[in-house]
Formats: C-alpha cells, sequence, structure tokens
C-alpha cells in the first residue's frame, strides 16, 4: 500500500484515501486488493498509469473511475481542469 501511493504522489497526484481490501483466494493465488481515492490534473493521471503499468511485480487495475473536480467560480478558465480517480488495483501472490 505504502509503495502504491508513493506512485501516484510521485506522478503528481494527492492520495485522499487508500484501503487495504481482504485478500480473495480463487485457485493457486490470492488476490491483493487496494482501492485508492486520489486528486490531480490528467497529465498526473497519466504519469501514475504509467508507473502502475512498468511496476514490478505486477500490479492490475481492476478498476478505474474518474470525474472532474469542480471549480469555484473565481478560478474559472485561469487553471487546468482537475479530477478525482478511485482506482481498485490487484497484484496476485502465489498460494503455497
Amino acid at each position: 500500500q505504502k509503495e502504491m501511493r508513493q506512485l501516484l504522489v510521485d506522478a503528481g497526484l494527492s492520495v485522499t484515501n487508500s484501503q487495504v481490501l481482504q485478500v480473495r483466494e480463487r485457485g493457486m493465488f490470492d488476490h491483493i486488493g487496494i482501492k485508492l481515492t486520489v486528486a490531480g490534473d490528467l497529465d498526473s493521471l497519466d504519469k501514475a498509469l504509467v508507473g502502475l503499468g512498468e511496476y514490478l511485480p505486477l500490479v492490475l487495475v481492476e478498476s478505474l473511475d474518474v470525474w472532474p473536480r469542480k471549480q469555484s467560480r473565481r478560478s474559472k478558465g485561469t487553471a487546468d481542469q482537475t479530477l478525482t480517480a478511485t482506482l481498485q488495483l490487484l497484484s496476485l501472490r502465489s498460494v503455497q
């Protein structure tokens, strides 16, 4: 969980919530999940997804929900559009 949070922060996102999900046993593997809520801009989300794709051991994006954050009327047109995203990540561990 700590490494995933750091990867997202290094990409320019702020992690507003994280939760380790219950381990699910599936055949010869345990599915280890983490759910994270992040905020930032689209470029930062793109960098984070590239980083997740290159991360070892393999981490899969099980689900991704993205929605725009509301901007205040004062900042309208002066700042990049920001977003909030919820990612559910999955890693596999061999059952022995």
